[in-house]
């Protein structure tokens, strides 16, 4: 089964490396020795509406994986990668899970990794306001999404090196989805052998579901996602929420210090997790490709596949 080609250009080719630098960003590494220091190439804080405008190209391939028009995989090619498959990113975007929201804000970030050698699978998936969304929907779409790249046989994709990402909302469903490897045969959305990843990256993501109905600026989205409050819904928020799960894999959390929609206590929900605190940066200037941020998730994807020390 392959990917259907897709021919329409949306953007401009993302250019592989900026042309200039305009300002110094530190960055700390919570949980880390010392003090780390990379190059911003773009000013933060960035607003959502800079990250819309941002050259980006098409992607090269989409499937679809059920019926609905938001069960779709969009995937970028890795650009300059050789011969032989490449790494995959899964990039899960966010958006409060609300249907306004798309995979086409994410598509400048996709076009950025594809251009550092990774193959890049976008899934697009049933959101808040859609028939079928929320629990269990939106979950499922995930995980069959994930499943499906795991069967998908593509030579130009390695199934065996797969690290997933995901932004807010799109964080907390990637934090979500590294755990299935840890499912009993009991959780309601257990599926056997599904795809197990090398690692997650979350984004700015929303790790403790039921702390964040009560706080963050998407709250008012999480009954409706989860069909109820944490307290009337109690069971449903423990198999959903990631910070009352087991994660079988590696976990890292890059958020932004100045962050005003996902609370920088949502970096501690998860035990073990490697922490990365962005001096500096918002919520929007994690998934744009000229800030520091961008260079910071290229290293820890690198280092969860193992090709950095």
């Amino acid at each position: 089964m392959q990917w259907k080609e897709k021919g329409r250009i949306r953007g401009r080719v993302h250019p592989r490396k900026p042309l200039a630098l305009f300002s110094l960003g530190v960055l700390l590494a919570v949980g880390a020795s010392g003090v780390q220091e990379a190059t911003a190439q773009v000013p933060m804080p960035v607003s959502f509406e800079s990250v819309q405008v941002l050259p980006r190209r098409a992607p090269d391939r989409e499937h679809a994986y059920g019926s609905a028009p938001s069960q779709r995989v969009y995937g970028w090619l890795a650009q300059d990668g050789g011969a032989g498959s490449a790494p995959v990113v899964v990039l899960l975007h966010g958006g409060c899970w609300f249907s306004t929201y798309g995979v086409d804000h994410v598509e400048p970030l996709a076009t950025a990794l594809a251009s550092e050698g990774f193959a890049v699978w976008a899934p697009e998936y049933r959101r808040v306001g859609e028939p079928g969304a929320g629990w269990p929907g939106t979950f499922e779409d995930v995980a069959s999404a994930l499943d499906l790249l795991k069967d998908e046989n593509d030579p130009a994709l390695d199934p065996e090196r797969v690290v997933l990402v995901g932004h807010s909302a799109g964080g907390h469903l990637a934090l979500w989805a590294a755990t299935r490897g840890a499912f009993e045969p009991s959780h309601p959305l257990y599926r056997e052998a599904p795809l197990v990843p090398r690692g997650v990256v979350g984004l700015a993501a929303i790790s403790d579901l039921a702390a964040f109905a009560e706080q963050g600026g998407c709250q008012q989205a999480v009954p409706r996602l989860m069909g109820g409050t944490p307290a009337s819904q109690s069971e449903r928020y423990r198999l959903a929420s990631p910070a009352a799960l087991p994660h079988p894999v590696p976990v890292v959390l890059i958020h932004g210090a100045a962050d005003g929609i996902v609370p920088v206590s949502q970096t501690r929900a998860i035990p073990g997790a490697r922490a990365r605190l962005i001096e500096g940066a918002d919520h929007f200037d994690l998934i744009h490709p000229g800030t520091a941020a961008f260079d910071v998730l290229v290293e820890e994807i690198q280092r969860l596949l193992g090709d950095r020390g």
